[in-house]
This record gives structure tokens, sequence and C-alpha cells, in this order.
């Protein structure tokens, strides 16, 4: 007998067949929510889209929300999450994709998959479900999805910073708090200038992933434009900036850290330096590291050894290898401070913050860092802070 989960995604795989319209599917370790925003954003302004839920992002969540969706559509838009192995294979088989993304592919559910070559493997299954008359649009720049869609029979359409891509960026222009300008040079077409609500060059990835899905099924620049400079928003949690009062400014990066996004992430840190007194990064234990956990929380303190950040708070257990890392460097005026847990973090944070400070916040599932932005927010501006980045 079938349990009820395979009886409903049997169910699902009967009613998918009924809906005439295309499935757009976005996998990736990072960017996947992001990209997916973009996408919506853009196709509203030339048609009906079903967006998914946040949170049916694998089998069992699709197949439930799926059989809901009448054929009143012109597209739908998913994300396929890959927590466990065969998550998108399972996924990707349901849904029928008619155009993929993988935006890249990096350490994220390490422990659940043992290796980045199967993370890897796991995102290609988007690729073997992509209906031959569809499209495949993957990041070059990328070393494990760059040769990814080698044997797919449709359409390919790479996305980067080198002119080797089909969308091309250019002229990244980074604005601190008034977010990033930049062109899109297509291989087919005219170029496309850009200035959106975004402050790291992953998001420039993944405006460079949309608009290749735009320009697949023909919208025009100027609904793109519109779309991507007046209505989008930076999803919680990715990188939305936070405006508060004596311009103190905090970078929620609080979803899932990985060291692919503190990368990101304190890149875009450093494009605020010359609007900021002081530099202020806080960091907690990245879950989902494995085996490798130790050595990776290691070598992001290395990393951020060099990096010309005034403060960093180290929230946690697992970024003790951060700290020692640190510390096996010269820290010149870089302070210094670890802490157990959030709440004494949070509370010291609050007695040190000043006038045009800009914090970036970078949590994992391990804490709810989430809450330590609200806290802030709270604190800090009551009645007046507005969120550059975020929805309204």
């Amino acid at each position: 007998m079938k349990t009820i989960t395979e009886q409903v995604i049997l169910r699902a795989i009967e009613h998918r067949r009924t809906l005439s319209f295309p499935f757009i599917a976005v996998t990736g370790s990072n960017g996947k929510t992001t990209t997916k925003r973009m996408i919506s954003t853009i196709l509203q302004q030339a048609g009906r889209v079903y967006d998914f839920d946040y949170y049916s992002d694998v089998a069992n969540k699709i197949a439930a929300e799926l059989l809901q969706i009448k054929d009143c559509y012109d597209w739908a838009l998913v994300k396929l999450g890959a927590v466990e192995p065969e998550s998108v294979r399972m996924s990707a088989e349901l849904i029928k994709p008619f155009v993929g993304i993988i935006t890249n592919v990096g350490e994220a559910h390490l422990s659940h998959h043992g290796s980045i070559e199967k993370i890897a493997q796991e995102k290609r299954y988007l690729l073997h479900n992509i209906s031959p008359e569809g499209a495949a649009v993957i990041n070059r720049d990328n070393e494990y999805t760059r040769d990814m869609a080698k044997d797919f029979a449709g359409r390919v359409l790479f996305f980067g910073l080198s002119e080797l891509c089909d969308f091309c960026a250019t002229n990244i222009d980074h604005l601190g708090p008034e977010g990033t300008a930049f062109t899109i040079c297509r291989k087919e077409g005219n170029s496309l200038r850009l200035h959106m609500p975004i402050y790291s060059l992953g998001d420039v990835y993944n405006a460079l992933a949309a608009v290749a899905v735009a320009d697949f099924f023909h919208i025009d620049d100027e609904k793109i434009v519109i779309a991507l400079e007046k209505h989008f928003r930076l999803p919680d949690g990715r990188g939305a900036l936070h405006n508060c009062v004596q311009n103190i400014r905090i970078i929620d990066d609080t979803y899932d850290a990985t060291p692919q996004s503190l990368m990101k992430s304190t890149k875009a840190l450093l494009e605020f330096k010359e609007y900021s007194n002081r530099l202020i990064l806080i960091m907690g234990d990245m879950s989902e590291l494995g085996e490798q956990s130790p050595t990776m929380h290691a070598m992001m303190g290395h990393y951020l050894a060099a990096l010309p950040i005034d403060m960093i708070l180290l929230v946690g257990s697992d970024v003790k290898a951060t700290e020692e890392a640190i510390k096996k460097h010269p820290l010149d005026k870089m302070k210094l401070r670890s802490f157990s847990d959030l709440a004494s973090a949070k509370t010291w944070l609050l007695s040190e913050l000043a006038a045009n400070d800009t914090v970036l916040i970078e949590g994992s599932d391990e804490e709810d860092f989430s809450q330590l932005v609200k806290h802030l927010l709270q604190s800090l501006s009551p009645n007046t802070a507005t969120k550059t980045g975020m929805n309204n």
C-alpha cells in the first residue's frame, strides 16, 4: 500500500499533465529565492504568474500545492531545494519544467551530501527533466555548473561576468546605500543598463539569470527595467539593507549562511566603507558543513582577518575555530569579540553601536539571527526606521 505522501505525489503528477502553461524551476546553493523573486517581478509585468510558496521546495510540499493550481496562469515559478539526496530529482520529475535555472553550487547542505561534487550532481538532475523545447539557464562562472549542460538537448543560456556568456554583467558600480548599477550585455540583442536596490555581486548574478529567463519569454526591456528598478525588493534575510536613525545601517544576511554567502556579503559590506565610520560583522556558527566544519570555519577566519572590517563579533561554538584563525594574523585596528549566545552579543552590540556604523549580520539555522535584526530595528528606530531593498 502506498503512503499518503506517495499518493499525493502520484495525484500531482497526473494533475501536472492537465496544466498547459510552462513551469520555471530554480535551484542552486545560493540565490534561489532572490532569483525566483526577480523572475516573478518581471513576468508579472507581462502576464499571470503562479508563484509557489516559499516553503514549497521539496517534492511532497510542491505536490500538495500543485494539486491546488488551476490552468489559468501564464507561468509557474518554483524553487527546488536539495536538503536531502534525490530532492531535486524528485521535484523536477514531478513538475517537468520548461525552463530551469542553476544559480551556482556551493557548500549549502554539505553535511547531507558529503561533498560538493555530490551536491553538483543533485543540481544536475534538474536539467534531465527540462523539455527539449525549453531552456537551461546556467552560471558559467561557477566551476561546478559551467559544464553541466553539455548533453542538454534544449537551449542553453549562460550568464556571468565573461564575454563568453550569453548574458554578461559589465560596468558594475557599487553605490553603497544607493544600490548597484550595471550593464547587461547580450550576445544577441541590445545592452541593458540597470540600477537596482541590491548590494552584492551575487545579486548581480541573480539579475542576469532573471533577465535571461525574461528574454527567453520575449519580455521587452521596458517591462524588465520597471520590474527590477521599481518593483523588486530583496527577500528577508538575503542581503537587504535597513536604514536606521543616526545613519546606522544593517545588512540582513540572516538566512542560513554558508562560506560562499559570507564571501558575497562581506564584499558587499566593504562597499559601504566610504559611507561609514565603522564596518561591523556579526557571524554565527554555520550549520550543515559536516565533517569539514572545523576546517571551513578556520578558513573563514583567515579570510576575514585580511579584510578592513573594524569589528567582528562571533557567536557560538564552531566559530571558535574562526576566532583562533583570525588571531593568527596581525589585527591592527580590528576589534574581535566572541559570545556564547546571541542574547549576550545583542546586549553588547547595542551598547557599542554609534552613528554611521554599518552592520552585517551573517546568520545560520543554529540560531535565529533574524530576531537580532528585528530587535535592533526596534531599539534603534522604533518609529522611523525604513527598509531599503525589502518588501513593503
